[in-house]
């Protein structure tokens, strides 16, 4: 793992770092700020990395939680994050947080009656210039439904925006999240201990064998998926270019034998077909 270009949204390092008890503090001064629950609650919870979700049906795929934290009989906080978007990666997390919802609902026990799923979103799908969004389950006027699921995303790209007076504990970690080199790091959040604890972690995770294989595959399907979209774009702005030039050559074709010329030199000049000019 290449110390100048660390990744601290792969889902791997990630989970490793905000699950590590030493940076038990940072975390918990993120998820007050995010959410408002009491340090003191929060400090207590059960913090759990890649926690599975019950089965709904047996042929449902495994699935499995960035970081879940348990906060006694009371609440729970699941985090995603979604460093690059993907077609139903919302769904998916979910149905994560629903799941814990249906399960507390069938047993018809008050389990976990609030549910919170905090989304940090490296990509800005909603279109909007907010660092913060909360959702709630509405009807259709708009009144909430139930209090027992709220779906927070905090969008990076908007981090810095200020427009809004997001809480600095926020802020500050969302731009911790996006640093990619340990020495620079070190250098900018020099005498907050807390920082300075969770790059102490991330620089000893870089000799684990076992994460680094985990940390790799995912920054090469990363890569993979970019590549995916590159093509799709180029293939679909070809195709669109491709479109375009028919379209064109259409419209001048039909200029030309308004002026009367032969449909052979139409289709010499063009490179449309007969059956395409008198179409």
């Amino acid at each position: 793992m290449d110390l100048k270009n660390i990744n601290l949204m792969n889902d791997a390092l990630f989970k490793a770092m905000m699950c590590h008890k030493n940076n038990r503090r940072l975390v918990v001064d993120f998820l007050h700020g995010v959410t408002g629950i009491e340090k003191e609650v929060l400090e207590k919870g059960t913090y759990i990395g890649g926690e599975e979700i019950p089965k709904r049906n047996i042929s449902n795929k495994k699935q499995m939680t960035d970081l879940s934290i348990l906060l006694g009989n009371k609440r729970r906080i699941i985090v995603e994050m979604n460093q690059t978007f993907q077609r139903n990666i919302f769904h998916k997390n979910m149905a994560y947080a629903f799941s814990v919802v249906i399960e507390t609902m069938e047993e018809n026990i008050i389990k976990y009656p609030k549910v919170i799923l905090i989304n940090i979103d490296d990509f800005n799908h909603f279109k909007t210039d907010k660092p913060l969004l909360r959702f709630n389950i509405q009807d259709e006027e708009g009144h909430i439904e139930t209090e027992m699921y709220t779906s927070i995303h905090l969008v990076l790209a908007n981090i810095t925006n200020t427009k809004y007076n997001i809480d600095k504990e926020i802020q500050k970690f969302a731009c911790f999240l996006k640093k990619t080199d340990l020495e620079e790091m070190g250098e900018e959040y020099e005498g907050d201990e807390r920082y300075m604890a969770a790059k102490r972690t991330v620089k000893d995770l870089t000799s684990d064998p076992e994460l680094i294989g985990y940390y790799d595959y995912e920054e090469e399907r990363k890569r993979e998926l970019a590549e995916e979209k590159i093509f799709a774009r180029e293939d679909g702005l070809k195709e669109g270019l491709e479109e375009g030039a028919r379209k064109q050559a259409i419209e001048t074709a039909k200029k030309m034998q308004l002026e009367g010329l032969d449909a052979d030199l139409i289709s010499r000049c063009t490179g449309l077909s007969k059956e395409q000019i008198s179409s």
